[in-house]
């Protein structure tokens, strides 16, 4: 599991590059331990504004809401 440095230098390098672009697809790669209660498909379309952390929490804010992503 990543420690604060690691996904705070993951947050800048991401930020760079996907400030601005928008979602063409998505994918989930294995299955999940939890059902997340809307479908991924609904980020198609969606546009990134920017990328912030809290705590070792990745914050990709889009136009219309958030994603909430941790790396470990």
């Amino acid at each position: 599991m990543p420690e604060l440095p690691e996904v705070e230098v993951t947050r800048r390098g991401f930020v760079d590059r996907i400030a601005g672009a928008r979602i063409e697809a998505v994918r989930v790669g294995k299955p999940l331990r939890w059902a997340l209660g809307v479908d991924p498909q609904t980020l198609v379309g969606r546009t990134v504004r920017t990328v912030r952390r809290r705590g070792k929490y990745l914050l990709v804010e889009l136009d219309e809401g958030l994603l909430l992503m941790h790396l470990g």
